[in-house]
C-alpha cells in the first residue's frame, strides 16, 4: 500500500516534509502486514497514529506519546497512548519497561536537541530486540528558534555518535590508535550497528545480538608481498570543507615524502 496515500486519506491532520515517505518505506517497508511495535512520539492532531496503521496494517501495535493529556483520546480508536515527557529518563524507564520489545521508535515530538538526546538515549538503553529508533525533523539543529544547544545541537552528537562504531573496533592494530577511555559512551553505543543520516531524519539500527569484532584477516597467506605505494606521489590536499555554514578551504597534510 501507497504510504502517502495513507497520509492523505488519513482522517485526522498530520503535517510531514515530503521526502520523509520515500525514507518510511525504506526504513520500515519490512514491517507491513507484521505484528509489530512502532511507537511514535509526538502526537498532536493524530493523524499520523492513523496513517501508520492503514500502511503497516491491522497486526501493527501503534503507540503514540506526548505530553498533552489530551492525547489521552486516541484510546479510544484503538491506540495506546502514554502522557509523559520525552526529557525525562525516568518517564522512558517507565514507559518502556511497560511497553516491552518495539521495533520502531520515532522522534516527531519537541524538536529541542536535548529531548531529542535523551529520547535516543533511552530507546538505546531499554531496547530489548533488533530495532530502530529514528529521529526526524533534524533540521531543528539548524534553526534559530531551536538555537538554544549553541555547539551541542542533536545532529552534532550523531556525529560524534559515529565515532563509538569505529572505536569499539579499532583493536586490530595494537599502539596505533588513542586510548578510548569514555566507556559510557561506548556501552551506550555498543548495540548500535549502523546510523544513517538522510534529509531531515537519522536512522539508528540496532542489533541485540553481540556484533562482531574487527580482525585483520587474509584469504590466503601471500607467497610474496606486493610493494607498497600508499606513500608514494602527493603527501597533502586542499579541499572545500563540507560545512554549509561557511565556505572553508583546509590543507590536509598526509603521511607521504615530502614534495620538491
Amino acid at each position: 500500500m501507497d504510504l502517502k496515500a495513507c497520509f492523505h486519506n488519513a482522517p485526522e491532520p498530520t503535517i510531514k516534509l515530503s521526502p520523509y515517505f520515500s525514507i518510511y518505506q525504506e526504513l520500515f517497508g519490512h514491517l507491513i502486514g507484521s505484528s509489530c511495535t512502532f511507537i511514535e512520539v509526538g502526537v498532536l492532531n493524530g493523524g499520523s497514529l492513523f496513517m501508520w496503521r492503514k500502511w503497516l496494517g491491522d497486526h501493527a501495535r501503534i503507540i503514540g506519546i506526548d505530553l498533552n493529556p489530551e492525547a489521552l483520546k486516541w484510546q479510544e480508536h484503538g491506540f495506546e497512548i502514554y502522557i509523559g515527557d520525552q526529557s525525562d529518563p525516568l518517564f522512558w524507564e517507565a514507559t518502556l519497561n511497560k511497553i516491552g520489545p518495539f521495533d520502531v521508535l520515532l522522534d516527531d515530538g519537541g524538536h529541542q536537541s536535548f529531548q531529542q538526546i535523551v529520547t535516543l538515549n533511552a530507546a538505546l538503553q531499554f531496547s530489548k530486540k533488533d530495532c530502530l529508533v529514528v529521529v526526524e525533523d533534524t533540521c531543528s539543529s539548524f534553526m534559530k528558534d531551536f538555537s538554544s544547544h549553541k555547539e551541542h545541537s542533536f545532529l552534532e552528537y550523531s556525529k560524534a555518535a559515529t565515532d563509538n562504531l569505529t572505536a569499539k573496533d579499532c583493536n586490530f592494530f595494537p599502539g596505533q590508535f588513542p586510548e578510548f577511555t569514555n566507556t559510557e559512551s561506548l556501552d551506550l553505543f555498543s548495540k548500535v550497528h549502523s546510523i544513517q543520516f538522510f534529509s531531515n531524519i537519522v536512522a539508528f539500527h540496532i542489533k541485540e545480538s553481540p556484533i562482531e569484532r574487527a580482525e585483520l584477516i587474509w584469504n590466503v597467506a601471500p607467497k610474496e608481498q606486493a610493494k607498497d605505494f600508499r606513500l608514494e606521489g602527493k603527501n597533502q590536499a586542499t579541499v572545500n570543507w563540507p560545512d554549509p555554514k561557511e565556505e572553508k578551504q583546509v590543507s590536509i597534510q598526509g603521511i607521504g615524502k615530502s614534495e620538491s
